[in-house]
């Protein structure tokens, strides 16, 4: 009788097994796909791939950097140029700019010898689900140390023979030439690393119609919206979190070199 208990408690078991598999936890917290199969469908066990779930709170963007790209990075590590992190700017195709802020989160250990380039990957947070899983996008990295530069309207650079100049306003309101070194665009504005300085007064609009030295009736007008300058703020921001963040690991190492017993 004993033993017929048993049994029949055995298969009681093995029912509430069978029972506890019919509910599917996912291992992690995210936004599930469709279902692929609904009630009454027969599907088997470690086979049947029920729907799918991605993780959305945080999501990852995989670039591939060329080794020009690579070797300045390294360089500047190298010379502690870089903080500690390295903010990554992000845009969608839709979007004007790279409004988001990321971090790097990984670089792979070798470059692809078949295109010469090395895979990235920057983690970006997705709490309010602005992201799918997918989407391309543009990114854009901190490429340099600081320093000192002033940005202006591309419409304001005139070509001569292959160097970039503008022309500002003296005193007298008249034009004069100035020849400037640019960068890249940051923000859809140039950033000009020498020759023009922060209050000096510049044609922006109609500079085909202005010569150097004629007289100008000047306008005042906005270099910038305030969408830009308040994009540029938060860009400069985590550059400075960056910068902090190295200063304080410096800091650090030089404490713990200088505490150490010698031998």
């Amino acid at each position: 009788a004993r033993a017929g208990v048993d049994a029949i408690q055995a298969q009681l078991d093995l029912a509430r097994l069978n029972l506890s598999f019919t509910r599917v936890t996912a291992p992690i917290s995210g936004r599930v796909s469709r279902a692929e199969f609904t009630a009454g469908n027969i599907v088997t066990a470690d086979v049947t791939a029920l729907t799918s779930v991605v993780s959305t709170d945080k999501v990852y963007a995989y670039f591939d950097a060329d080794e020009r790209v690579y070797l300045k990075y390294t360089q500047l590590a190298r010379e502690g140029q870089r903080g500690q992190s390295t903010p990554v700017y992000l845009g969608l195709t839709n979007e004007a700019g790279n409004p988001h802020l990321g971090q790097m989160n990984f670089v792979d250990n070798q470059v692809n010898p078949r295109t010469g380039t090395i895979r990235g990957r920057a983690v970006f947070d997705n709490r309010d689900g602005q992201f799918t899983p997918g989407l391309y996008a543009r990114l854009k990295l901190v490429g340099s140390a600081q320093y000192d530069a002033v940005l202006i309207n591309d419409e304001a650079v005139g070509t001569d023979l292959g160097k970039k100049f503008v022309l500002v306003m003296d005193k007298d309101n008249k034009a004069a030439y100035r020849a400037v070194e640019l960068g890249p665009k940051l923000e859809g504005l140039r950033i000009v690393r020498s020759g023009l300085g922060k209050d000096d007064r510049i044609v922006v609009k109609g500079l085909q119609r202005v010569r150097p030295g004629s007289p100008v009736t000047p306008q005042e007008t906005q270099m910038a919206s305030e969408q830009t300058l308040a994009a540029l703020a938060q860009q400069r921001q985590a550059l400075e979190a960056s910068n902090k963040a190295r200063n304080v690991a410096g800091s650090n190492d030089k404490v713990a070199s200088a505490q150490a017993p010698r031998g």
